[in-house]
């Protein structure tokens, strides 16, 4: 049996969301369920949509923030990147990088997860997209290479963030971490450290699941 997800679920989880957003999302939900087995047992479905959701503020954020307003806050994100000095030239000087999300990127994710230097621009252009915010021109091939068998989203990264590959990336991440089996386990706090990076947000998404639990019956 496959355990569906419906309109009116999301329609229920997510009253903010338009009718027009509704149909699209639903569709690529069940689509990725159904690539990646998720749909084969409830608490699957509700897992997957309660972290995608808490990862996306509710289905309505596609694409990571990368809007610093203050250079005080650049410094204490990172601070051995940025300095308030100027005349520290061991670090990059915090003022130039507020209210530029581009640049920002193109130096903080430089040479990683296959990016090339920050004037190659693959910072910016493989950022975290879509539900578990898919982040470097490595995943993004890999995502493309298993998924299509090509390269058309590390040539049209922003394919991501529509919600057909938006959910179907965070699906492709599901499934090459083994989450169907942590979720048939009932492992939560570890599914979180998996798709987070730690367990920090385990008592916040907890309450998203608990609002999915209530809603998503079959």
């Amino acid at each position: 049996m496959s355990y569906v997800v419906t309109n009116n679920q999301i329609s229920a989880f997510v009253p903010r969301l338009s009718a027009g957003a509704v149909g699209p999302l639903v569709a690529a939900i069940n689509a990725t369920n159904a690539r990646f087995q998720i749909d084969q047992a409830p608490r699957r479905v509700r897992y997957f949509v309660a972290q995608s959701a808490f990862e996306t503020a509710s289905f309505t954020s596609w694409s990571e923030d990368l809007v610093y307003t203050t250079p005080e806050r650049l410094v204490e994100v990172w601070p051995s990147r940025f300095t308030l000095n100027p005349n520290d030239s061991s670090k990059a000087f915090a003022p130039a990088y507020t209210n530029n999300p581009q640049a920002l990127a193109n130096l903080v994710y430089a040479s990683r997860d296959g990016n090339g230097g920050p004037d190659t621009g693959d910072g910016w252009n493989f950022r975290g997209r879509g539900g578990f915010d898919l982040t470097g021109r490595s995943n993004y091939t890999e995502y493309s290479q298993d998924v299509y068998g090509d390269q058309r989203i590390v040539a049209n990264p922003d394919l991501v963030l529509h919600p057909t590959d938006a959910m179907m990336s965070a699906g492709w991440f599901w499934g090459v971490n083994g989450l169907n089996a942590h979720a048939d386990a009932d492992e939560f706090t570890t599914t979180t450290t998996i798709i987070n990076g730690n367990a920090s947000t385990v008592d916040q998404r907890l309450a998203v699941l608990n609002q999915v639990n209530a809603i998503f019956q079959w």
